[in-house]
């Protein structure tokens, strides 16, 4: 169990850095971008990337003969589903917000609030699928 906390530890401060890359992108596409999902989907490949290249050296352990860049590209598989998913969903909360709210503040940064209310949900997905790609395939 402590093995498992220290990698989640690590995991999170490795997707922090990965998030921090992902939101920056996402908020510079929105400048230029009115498309959410599409912004997502392209910011979330620049985290996703950073995230896999430095956990798969920092928090996982590939002790399987399959090598690395074929669990790449299972993730890359797995991420395109998800990133689509998420960008579903980060739309539809957007656009809750934006539906919802009459405070000027929130509806200015609501693509913001949506980024930032799916990324507890995808954090831990990508923990639990990625500890699986990595370390029992």
């Amino acid at each position: 169990m402590k093995h498992i906390l220290l990698q989640a530890i690590k995991f999170t401060g490795i997707s922090g850095i990965g998030w921090s890359l992902d939101f920056c992108s996402y908020v510079a596409l929105g400048l230029v971008s009115d498309n959410l999902a599409a912004n997502n989907i392209l910011s979330s490949w620049i985290g996703v990337t950073f995230v896999f290249m430095f956990a798969t050296r920092r928090v996982f352990q590939n002790s399987s003969k399959i090598p690395l860049k074929y669990k790449y590209f299972i993730y890359l598989l797995y991420q395109s589903v998800l990133i689509v998913l998420m960008s579903k969903v980060l739309d539809e909360i957007n656009m809750l917000i934006l539906n919802e709210s009459t405070m000027e503040i929130i509806v200015r940064f609501s693509s913001v609030i949506a980024k930032i209310l799916v990324t507890p949900i995808t954090m831990v997905l990508n923990f639990l699928v990625m500890k699986g790609v990595i370390e029992k395939l």
